[in-house]
């Protein structure tokens, strides 16, 4: 499928969600500040936009984590395919309602999860739930809830669907596939789920989660100016400790706010290696009726206020990030983002198709594959740094190829401070016919490019 036709069928997605409805940003958490959106509509093309910004200082500090490759697929994440997925069986099985097991053996799977009165699931304070090799995990919530639950006025523009489940950890979980048998996260409701969400010293189990050979998909986070947990990372990790996810696959995710697939916030010293983001999206519709500020970033992943992290030998792959005006009206217009500074003292917080990092602290990025994402009018084809206070973030071993953007260059940096260096771009990445509005992309602008 060509990229354009690619882009045809992302922005399609919430029409076969159910009504033609579409979805939208959500609460930001201190210090990411949007300023404002304007009603109207349209659709976007992918390779469309206006500029970037940029004023910073990079990081530095250089990590000792094993030799640089490039142009080859980051990681052989056994977790699955690109396909539709596996077939689950319509008998059998194992219902769930309000609380999660201890323990998701095989011999219960799939598990058909329908939540509580309010479609909620939960691993609670003290619990650790262990999903053993090969387990299904079906969200199923209630299918039959549709049209009645889509409010009305001006947040019909996308779907509340609370006939979806959401699953909220506040004690500790173990996902533990293999590479013959993963575990499945998924859905066979057609509005999706409500992802997986961590709350802060609130979600601090005994153990810090670690999730190993996963399928991760079909979250629908698209409530329109709800909680973070409702808009922003179909796997939002806010939490206080390190989060380890490796051989996994994380495909058709969609988020409103930010984070398409994955959030680590506030996260120290998580770990994402051998790794598949693929068909992920961020879909932001501005919250405001003034202005023209936006807080749509990373396609596929970010990481927010966290530090120590290590992303590495993975594969970031066809994943979209677009910002719309239409907060208060059906019809939705593709958004034009600010560049910074400005007299109007707009900024736009976000960017990256791929990985947007909001206040990164030491991160490292390794030895990854960025393929064919794209920021559609926005900055950042693969990545964007924001709000770097000291040392940022170091890249080896990389490689960018097929990356579109409608602003700045491949790598964008933006509103740095500190005396320290925002972006060390170190050995072995290489950049190959990435574009920004159809015209060979710079590989770094902004801040870091000084």
């Amino acid at each position: 499928m060509n990229r354009r036709a690619t882009l045809h069928t992302v922005l399609s997605v919430l029409c076969l969600l159910g009504s033609g409805v579409g979805c939208s940003a959500g609460v930001e958490p201190a210090g990411e500040v949007p300023s404002g959106s304007v009603p109207d509509s349209g659709s976007p093309d992918r390779d469309a936009g206006s500029s970037d910004a940029g004023t910073a200082d990079p990081g530095t500090q250089d990590r000792d984590a094993g030799a640089a490759d490039a142009g080859t697929d980051a990681g052989t994440p056994d977790a699955g395919t690109a396909d539709a997925g596996g077939v689950i069986p319509g008998d059998g099985g194992t219902q769930v309602a309000g609380t999660l097991p201890a323990r998701l053996t095989l011999a219960g799977s799939p598990y058909r999860v329908v939540g509580n009165a309010q479609y909620v699931v939960t691993i609670p304070t003290g619990q650790t739930t262990t999903v053993e090799p090969g387990v299904v995990i079906d969200f199923k919530g209630n299918p039959a809830v549709t049209e009645a639950d889509v409010r009305d006025g001006a947040q019909d523009v996308m779907n509340h669907q609370n006939g979806r489940v959401e699953l909220r950890v506040y004690g500790r979980i173990l996902v533990q596939g293999t590479a013959s048998a993963p575990v499945t996260l998924t859905s066979t409701n057609p509005y999706g789920w409500w992802g997986m969400n961590f709350f802060g010293d609130q979600s601090k189990g005994d153990g810090d989660p670690v999730f190993r050979h996963m399928v991760f998909e079909k979250v629908r986070k698209n409530d329109y100016n709800g909680d973070r947990d409702r808009t922003r990372g179909a796997l939002w990790a806010y939490y206080p400790g390190p989060v380890t996810i490796e051989h996994s696959l994380f495909r058709d995710n969609e988020s409103s706010g930010k984070c398409g697939a994955l959030d680590l916030m506030f996260t120290d010293g998580s770990v994402v290696t051998d790794t598949v983001f693929e068909n992920n999206r961020t879909r932001d519709i501005d919250r405001f009726a003034t202005g023209d500020g936006a807080t749509s970033g990373g396609g596929a992943m970010c990481v927010t206020h966290g530090r120590n992290s290590i992303v590495r030998g993975n594969t970031f792959r066809n994943n979209t990030l677009s910002a719309f005006r239409g907060g208060q009206a059906n019809a939705l217009q593709p958004r034009t983002y600010a560049v910074w500074p400005n007299g109007t003292n707009h900024y736009d917080l976000g960017g990256g198709g791929a990985l947007h990092y909001f206040q990164p602290d030491h991160d490292l990025i390794e030895n990854n594959v960025f393929e064919n994402n794209a920021a559609v009018r926005g900055p950042g084809a693969a990545l964007y740094l924001e709000d770097v206070p000291n040392a940022g973030v170091t890249l080896r071993g990389n490689t960018f190829t097929g990356n579109q953007a409608g602003a700045g260059g491949v790598i964008v940096c933006n509103r740095g401070g500190g005396d320290a260096t925002e972006l060390v771009l170190g050995a072995g990445n290489t950049f190959s016919g990435n574009t920004v509005n159809g015209a060979a992309a710079p590989q770094v602008t902004g801040d870091c490019a000084r």
